[in-house]
């Protein structure tokens, strides 16, 4: 039978949430961690691969195992053996063909920036001493609500078909002196909300004109400008959503 679980992790310590060779990254350890309670080998694929030193509050990934399962106790005695950093808030069963990544509907990011030094958000947040008006934030963050090819805002990679993503939402609010840039989109590529974080700051603080944004949103720039991208620590895969027909319902759901 297939299930989601639904991961919460602070990311400082891991180099992603992909297996790689250079590192821990968060699904060896929740692989490693649910093998050993199953007494089994178990892979999982998550819904969205996180860079180094990236946070999540929901990331959810699907893996295979033959029931029956106490999902509520399997869900306890995880967060009994896993590392401080890394939380499980649920598992749930699916539809057998449900896959994390690719039915995903849609993935919500939230990139957070402090005015004032914070010891409580130090490492999940970058402080910048001062910021341009939310007003103007929002005038630029509009830009990018819409379908595109945003392969100038994202790293190139060769495992990626397409660059085009569908934004369906994008703003920024500001909570005292936090303020957060929020998107949802479809799909995200590698780097994609870090660069467009950066470079929404860039035309706001006059490093860089709008119309040049423009062009490089229409991806027709004369001149391809070299664009930054922001610190790791700041962002934080918010959520992931699923269409309700995956789900199997159970007296534990």
């Amino acid at each position: 039978m297939r299930y989601f679980i639904y991961i919460s992790y602070f990311g400082k310590a891991y180099s992603g949430w992909q297996i790689q060779k250079n590192g821990p990254s968060v699904q060896q350890v929740v692989e490693t961690a649910l093998g050993k309670l199953l007494s089994t080998t178990i892979a999982i694929s998550g819904s969205s691969r996180t860079d180094k030193g990236v946070h999540a509050l929901q990331q959810v990934a699907h893996f295979d195992h033959i029931p029956p399962i106490d999902l509520a106790d399997l869900t306890y005695r995880l967060n009994r053996v896993l590392p401080s950093d890394i939380s499980i808030t649920a598992i749930r069963p699916v539809a057998s063909d449900a896959h994390a990544r690719f039915d995903a509907c849609y993935r919500r990011y939230a990139y957070t920036i402090v005015t004032q030094k914070d010891p409580f958000y130090r490492e999940q947040s970058v402080w910048l001493r001062r910021m341009p008006p939310l007003d103007l934030l929002n005038q630029l963050a509009a830009l990018f609500c819409l379908q595109s090819d945003f392969a100038f805002f994202s790293k190139k990679t060769d495992d990626v078909k397409t660059f085009v993503c569908n934004v369906e939402e994008v703003f920024w609010l500001q909570m005292d002196h936090k303020i957060i840039f929020q998107i949802k989109a479809n799909r995200f590529l590698r780097g994609m909300v870090r660069t467009i974080v950066a470079t929404i700051l860039k035309v706001a603080t006059g490093k860089m004109d709008i119309a040049t944004l423009k062009e490089l949103i229409r991806q027709k720039p004369r001149v391809r400008p070299t664009l930054a991208l922001m610190p790791p620590d700041g962002l934080t895969l918010v959520e992931v959503g699923y269409p309700e027909k995956l789900f199997i319902q159970t007296n534990e759901s």
